[in-house]
This record gives C-alpha cells, structure tokens and sequence, in this order.
C-alpha cells in the first residue's frame, strides 16, 4: 500500500470587499460589549444604603461649604495686600516726588500756570504742520462765505 499524501487545502484570503463587508457585520457587536461588560459590572457594586447616602452627601456639601468660605478668605486677604502695596508705593512715590521739587512748586496756583507754557512750547516746535490747516480753514470760510453771499 502506497500512501498517498493529501495536499493540504488552500485557504484563500478573503479580499478588501469581503474584509470590509466583515467589520461592517461585527460592528454591532463591537459596539454592545463595553455595554454589556458595564452593567456586569454594575450589577457587583454593593450600593449604599438611603441613610448612607444622605450622610456621604452632608459630608461633601460641608465640606465644600467649608473650602469655599476658606478660599473666600484668602482673596479677601491677598486683595487687601495687594490694595496696601500699591497705597504704600503710591505714597512713598509722591513723597519722593514732592522731596525733589522745590518748595516753591507746591502751591496750587503755579502748576496751572505751567500747563499754558508747554503748550506754546509744543505749538512754537511745529508751526509748519499747524499752519497748514489753518490756511485751508480760512479759505473754506471764504469759499463758503462767498457760496452763501456773505462778503
């Protein structure tokens, strides 16, 4: 007796239409089983009791209650700080300020009369750019005086 071996059979590997096809049947089920393992799961979790639960929840809300009364706390001391910083730099800064300038310049009348000093400063450094618009000012008045016959 001879023995004839058998070849083995070819498996043929499905093609891209008939493995696309595959994943679009085991979706479903893909999907469902993070479900189904979640209430398996639910189901082994020893729930507490109604007494528990109210106690459990008391115990957070007084807590929190407690942080946020705490917290509340703390910004109203470091606003205050920050408040009493910037008082005591603005003052120590217009202590500075009054030391260096003569004792002359406090008097409430002489800072008003500097103010109409820099601003014939600042109009004698570009009489070029003022002058300008004067001139065209003045010749629209008299455009508009002739228009409307005032001459």
């Amino acid at each position: 007796m001879s023995e004839q071996k058998k070849a083995p059979a070819k498996t043929s590997q499905p093609g891209t239409f008939q493995k696309i096809l595959n994943w679009f049947k085991r979706l479903p089920g893909r999907i469902a089983k993070p479900f189904k393992n979640m209430w398996y799961e639910l189901k082994k979790v020893s729930w507490p009791t109604k007494e528990r639960l109210v106690s459990y929840s008391t115990i957070v809300l007084v807590f929190m209650l407690f942080m946020g009364v705490v917290i509340g706390l703390l910004d109203m001391g470091a606003s205050a700080g920050v408040r009493s910083l910037i008082s005591a730099t603005a003052s120590t800064s217009a202590v500075t300020t009054t030391a260096a300038a003569p004792a002359e310049a406090t008097t409430a009348e002489e800072p008003a009369a500097e103010a109409p000093a820099e601003a014939a400063e600042t109009e004698t450094e570009a009489p070029a750019a003022s002058e300008a618009p004067a001139a065209e000012s003045a010749e629209t008045e008299t455009a508009e005086g002739s228009a409307s016959g005032e001459n």
